[in-house]
């Protein structure tokens, strides 16, 4: 009965963290990871990282690019150019839902 406690304890989740876009629209992958956004979780660490490597090695197709851009005019924000949105994905991580970087630095 402990080893089944034990086990459901040592789930986590993981998460495919995108970095956030500073005042310049760029891409700021030295922001604190806390700034960064969830985009995606997954059951382990090599689901996510099997993610991201498909998403780095399969980039937006141009239409795939414009309707993003054209979705994020809609929202008034400005889109990312396409090679940081690219830029943007490869800065990307999998972090442990557990990582303490994950928590708000106290102010």
């Amino acid at each position: 009965m402990k080893s089944r406690h034990g086990a459901a304890l040592a789930i986590v989740a993981w998460y495919l963290m995108i970095p956030p876009i500073n005042a310049d629209n760029r891409v700021d992958a030295g922001a604190p990871l806390s700034d960064w956004r969830r985009s995606v979780s997954f059951d382990s660490a090599d689901e996510c990282k099997a993610s991201l490597k498909d998403a780095i090695e399969n980039p937006m197709t141009p239409s795939e690019y414009q309707a993003t851009a054209q979705a994020t005019l809609k929202a008034r924000m400005l889109p990312l150019s396409q090679s940081e949105m690219t830029r943007r994905m490869q800065e990307s991580v999998c972090v442990s839902a557990d990582d303490p970087r994950l928590k708000p630095k106290a102010k």
